[in-house]
């Protein structure tokens, strides 16, 4: 068998937090290389909006930027060197940001940042002293915090005539008509933030007395920017936030071979439609020119949008994608999942995007997943949208159970009985757990409805979670544009709309998390505080993921109010870490770090060394493998024993809840330093007389690995778990580029070293052995 090493690659763009900023520092930069500005930046104010671009010069392109720490509330994006506030803790930070280009150059920078305090008016009592009629009178205003300078000026109610308020805060002059007057007086700092207060100024006569009667409060405003309407001060939420959302297959779009032949004009028509529907998102399929796809983005003003790839869409395949307003939605992450029923979902798995539906102070978290099923009706694309739709309900139970979700697309079948007649829906899953899921298309289907030019059945659909269907507002349409040969021009379906409103449901409640926030890397055994803001909310629940899957819990039924909590850093390593701060009441009511922050611990004494996922048929003969044979090594490199007891083997489904540990070390379990200890699948591959060795404890089911990629299967993930429910190690084939062979393992390279890579044991043992089970890859004892 030829050498052949295995490396799982991963990409990572990571969000990270910060605040305003002055260059302190810098190491001296290759001449050729990129080169940070050296700017002095304006210092925040708490709440108030900020961003500022770091951006380098020179270096060859891409440049990539990281920071070293993240004060709370900012983040800070690694493609572009942006700092985006707005801040949430006033103070004096520092961080070191980290320019890199793709050849390897680098420069570091040091910066500054001061934030400051949201202003308050300190004055006090808000009656002032008396301003008796016709005497010269001043009066000074005071107020802490805010960034320089402060500007004074009245929003509103009545000065007393002959008063002035100037912008330094001086109530001064000589007043006449006696009255109690009463105003709102602002203060604002530079960066736009303010405070008011209401105050009264009472004008009595020559003889001391004060006039009968209630505050005059209608004299207008007596300085330039007050006014007295009382406008907004954006601390409350909008009653109405609505957002359109629809989907569109554009037939062929941008290819040059099939469907409209005339590329020119199905962009035109293209863009007439999505411009005159106006959509906040909109998700799109059988997008085959990339060039053609960024066009109709340009022709579209205000929206942005992106294209599903990760190597899964070739230049000639029909892509989906999104598009989106930049003014009510932000971007969070995108990714291709599903990967492992890709040939379920015809070669095109789903793209999900995480959206922030920017609602007020407090944005609301939204994924959107775009999908393409399998066409035609046969036997066989029949059964494949019926797996793809296993796959998909398994995906949105276990991984976003609680969150608002919205799956649209060409689903290429109905929802109330398959194209595929006599048979039922494919998707009759979905449609019948009513308590977590709705199609809102389905009463289109119900009514005749259809969604292509030519056929007669619904099937372009939008299925919502529970949580997203409260803010829905009916009723979805299908529309029908006015476009002479609107079949052969531009497509053969029809785009379809939903409204939601975020602005009625969403007013019960907010959280927003503001640390850890993106960026940060947290050592095991340390303390961090989880900070978050929250409104009409009593307590809040924290939990954590390692990888966007699985989520554990950190602390339940919290204070909400008290925005912190001391968290002990757990002894797991990932790179991919978020937190969610969760209204414990209403679980969608709910926040995720912006991006993902960082676990480390130190090199780990006990860590997988071995294992085989897919072993050889028994030496009797046959083609069915010996799935006793499958086996997972645990190695102490430490310098004394270990207690195994209460540890678990977990694959990446069992690891999730769904079925028990594959095998939980008993107790008394114990590992000596320097040896290697092995669970086998199955009793029959455990050998006579080995001291360090079992088989699976869970009833008879084994371990059951899943088959590599290569070989149409789903590949897997190998879990250590500690007892405490901690990540010991872990190791992933769920990749295309990890290929598994029958009887051949994979081992650490070096061998028994807890930070090597990940190789097939028999190039780690000099091309010995398959696998080694029990010794080391030469086929020495350990």
């Amino acid at each position: 068998m030829p050498s052949r090493s295995i490396r799982a690659l991963s990409s990572l763009v990571v969000l990270t937090s910060l605040f305003a900023l002055v260059a302190c520092g810098s190491n001296e930069p290759d001449s050729s290389g990129p080169v940070l500005p050296q700017v002095t930046l304006q210092a925040a104010t708490v709440g108030a909006a900020y961003e500022k671009a770091l951006t380098a010069t020179g270096g060859t392109a891409p440049l990539t930027y990281s920071v070293d720490q993240v004060p709370p509330g900012f983040s800070f994006y690694g493609d572009s060197g942006r700092l985006v506030g707005p801040a949430t803790t006033a103070g004096e930070w520092s961080m070191t940001v980290v320019v890199r280009d793709a050849k390897g150059a680098q420069h570091t920078r040091g910066y500054a940042l001061r934030v400051w305090p949201a202003p308050v008016i300190t004055t006090t009592p808000s009656r002032l002293p008396n301003a008796p009629e016709g005497k010269p009178y001043t009066f000074t205003f005071t107020a802490t915090g805010g960034t320089p300078p402060l500007t004074w000026s009245q929003a509103g109610g009545a000065i007393p005539d002959g008063l002035e308020l100037t912008e330094d805060g001086m109530l001064t002059g000589t007043p006449f008509g006696p009255a109690l007057y009463e105003f709102t007086l602002r203060v604002e700092d530079a960066n736009g933030v303010h405070a008011e207060a209401v105050i009264q100024v009472p004008v009595p006569t020559s003889t001391g007395e004060l006039p009968d009667g209630g505050p005059v409060t209608d004299g207008g405003t007596k300085t330039d920017g007050g006014t007295t309407d009382g406008g907004s001060d954006g601390g409350t939420q909008p009653t109405a936030v609505p957002l359109k959302m629809g989907n569109w297959n554009i037939e062929w779009f941008g290819s040059l071979t099939e469907g409209p032949t005339d590329e020119a004009l199905q962009l035109a028509n293209a863009t007439a439609v999505i411009a005159d529907a106006g959509p906040d998102v909109l998700g799109v399929a059988e997008i085959v020119g990339v060039d053609a796809f960024n066009s109709l983005k340009a022709n579209l003003n205000g929206y942005s949008g992106l294209l599903a790839g990760d190597g899964w869409y070739g230049s000639t395949s029909q892509k989906v994608g999104v598009l989106y307003k930049t003014s009510t939605v932000e971007l969070v992450s995108s990714s291709v999942v599903l990967t492992e029923c890709a040939l379920d979902f015809a070669y095109r798995p789903p793209l999900r995007v995480d959206l922030k539906v920017l609602r007020g102070g407090s944005p609301v978290d939204l994924t959107v997943m775009v999908l393409h099923m399998k066409a035609y009706a046969d036997s066989d694309s029949y059964l494949r949208r019926k797996g793809a739709a296993v796959c998909l309900k398994d995906y949105l139970d276990t991984n976003l159970p609680t969150q608002n979700v919205m799956v649209l697309g060409d689903w290429n079948d109905d929802v109330d009985a398959s194209i595929y007649t006599p048979y039922e829906s494919p998707y009759l899953n979905l449609v019948t757990d009513s308590a977590r899921y709705k199609f809102l298309t389905q009463q289109l289907s119900e009514s005749g409805e259809r969604s292509t030019v030519s056929n007669s059945q619904f099937i372009d659909h939008q299925l919502v979670t529970n949580e997203l269907a409260k803010y829905y507002v009916a009723p979805t349409k299908v529309i029908k544009p006015s476009i002479v040969s609107y079949r052969s021009t531009t497509s053969d379906h029809y785009p379809i709309f939903s409204t939601f409103n975020f602005g009625s449901a969403a007013q019960s409640g907010s959280v927003r998390v503001t640390a850890p926030n993106g960026g940060e890397t947290l050592q095991a055994g340390q303390t961090f505080n989880i900070t978050w803001t929250s409104s009409n909310v009593s307590q809040v629940n924290i939990t954590y993921t390692l990888d966007g899957t699985v989520w554990r819990s950190v602390a339940s039924g919290l204070t909400a109010s008290t925005g912190r909590y001391v968290w002990t850093v757990p002894s797991e390593s990932s790179t991919t870490v978020k937190v969610r701060v969760a209204d414990a009441a209403r679980a969608d009511v709910a926040d995720v770090s912006d991006g993902a922050f960082t676990l480390t611990r130190p090199t780990q004494q006990v860590f997988i060394n071995e294992y085989l996922p897919q072993p050889n048929p028994p030496a009797s003969g046959g083609t069915t493998p010996d799935y006793d044979q499958q086996f997972v090594e645990i190695y102490n490199a430490g310098p004394g024993l270990v207690d195994l007891s209460g540890w678990k083997i977990h694959d990446a489904k069992s690891y999730t809840g769904a079925e028990a540990a594959r095998h939980t070390f008993v107790s008394g379990t114990v590992l000596p330093a320097g040896k290697a200890y092995v669970v086998y699948s199955g009793p029959s591959a455990v050998p006579v007389g080995a001291q360090y060795a079992t088989y699976a404890n869970n009833n008879g089911y084994g371990l059951r690995f899943d088959r590599g990629m290569n070989q149409q299967g789903a590949g897997d993930i190998v879990y250590l778990v500690r007892a405490d429910g901690t990540v010991q190690d872990s190791h992933s084939y769920q990749s295309a580029d990890v290929d598994v062979y029958q009887g051949y393992s994979f081992n650490r390279s070096p061998d028994t070293s807890a930070t090597g890579d990940w190789d097939l044991g028999y190039n780690v043992g000099g091309y010995l052995y398959a696998s080694t089970p029990g010794y080391r890859a030469n086929g020495s004892a350990f």
